[in-house]
């Protein structure tokens, strides 16, 4: 027999996080179509040395150093990655210990190509479609509902949803937001010191009162904010149900930001950032598109480039919120196209384009 039809996949564990949804789901799929899948046990990683198994491994790698997150190694290994910072020349030397390095966007292989990476391909998440299916319109327009989900960091932008909707806010009193950003790295939400004019302090003991306070010190309304602890991934669709329209002003998604994807599978209308890992995903058909962007970059201590982002136009995030509330039944019709597009893009069919990565 040959070893290298031996397929193992060495993911994450855990749920309720990108990764860990991610993790599950290919686990799952794959599964399904090849009937010799290993999924890597977690508990067997002791020691420090690798562990050398047969066939192929499909790595989760960590950061941008390319580092798998588990001990083993296999005949031939395929690295999968999300990576948002600037790639460097580790990331170089250690992508060409992998038979392919696969980025979570067609950006992330335009980054991994520009560094010189050319053992590279990239692998599209998907959505659970008996989970995520397009939703009845809601019926009644009381409130507007506003959306936000992804963890609470300077990345995903919700320094921007916040002035969006404190500014619609002021002007129409019947704007509700509600948010999905419980962070379980609160170190992360560190760089939000970065965002310009915006306020960040870390105050309070649960994330109740750390988001409470934070949208004080920012000039918000928090009786009008309806902010989640940790949501499971399954009971989402029940709290998009209840909303008009997701905002992603995302500065930068290495990946095709599995919440964005999930919600309009939904059927739900969003205005989403054009830019980096959500172009996959966002057309002029299923979404309200925010294309005004200005770079926005971070540096290290030393200087060196450390993000190369974009940062999505306030005024134009909140032009299009202010349309979307003066037009409910358009933006249903974006929605409705959202929840078409997404049938194209489900768990089964990223299980079946890796497979067609590593097996040629």
């Amino acid at each position: 027999m040959n070893e290298l039809n031996d397929i193992t996949l060495a993911l994450s564990k855990g749920e309720n996080f990108g990764w860990g949804v991610c993790s599950k789901y290919l686990n799952q799929e794959v599964s399904k179509i090849r009937k010799n899948i290993k999924v890597w046990d977690f508990e067997s990683d002791t020691g420090q040395n690798m562990k050398k198994v047969p066939g192929k491994v499909f790595h989760a790698l960590t950061g941008v150093d390319f580092l798998p997150i588990s001990k083993i190694w296999g005949d031939e290994n395929y690295g999968y990655t999300f990576f948002e910072n600037e790639l460097n020349i580790n990331s170089l030397k250690n992508a060409g210990k992998f038979t392919k390095v696969i980025g979570g966007s067609s950006w992330n292989l335009e980054k991994l190509k520009e560094i010189g990476i050319d053992n590279s391909d990239y692998l599209i998440q998907g959505i659970d479609p008996e989970i995520f299916y397009p939703i009845q319109e809601r019926k009644t327009d009381e409130l507007f509902v506003i959306f936000s989900g992804g963890k609470f960091e300077l990345r995903k932008g919700q320094d921007l949803v916040l002035k969006a909707v404190k500014t619609l806010q002021q002007k129409y009193n019947d704007i509700i937001l509600v948010n999905a950003w419980y962070n379980m790295w609160p170190q992360s939400m560190e760089l939000f010191h970065y965002a310009p004019n915006f306020i960040f302090e870390a105050s309070g003991n649960s994330w109740q009162e750390i988001m409470k306070h934070i949208y004080k010190i920012n000039g918000l309304d928090e009786e009008k904010i309806i902010t989640l602890d940790i949501v499971q991934n399954s009971v989402l669709r029940n709290i998009y149900k209840t909303t008009d329209i997701g905002l992603f002003p995302n500065r930068c998604e290495g990946g095709t930001n599995l919440v964005l994807m999930e919600y309009m599978a939904c059927g739900k209308p969003v205005i989403g950032a054009y830019n980096s890992g959500q172009k996959d995903v966002l057309n002029s058909e299923n979404s309200i598109l925010i294309k005004e962007h200005k770079p926005f970059k971070l540096y290290s201590d030393n200087k060196t480039l450390w993000a190369d982002w974009s940062e999505p136009d306030l005024d134009e995030i909140i032009s299009h919120l202010e349309f979307a509330y003066h037009n409910r039944e358009e933006i249903r019709k974006i929605g409705k196209n959202a929840g078409e597009f997404m049938k194209n893009f489900t768990w089964q069919k990223s299980a079946e384009n890796l497979l067609k990565i590593i097996i040629q």
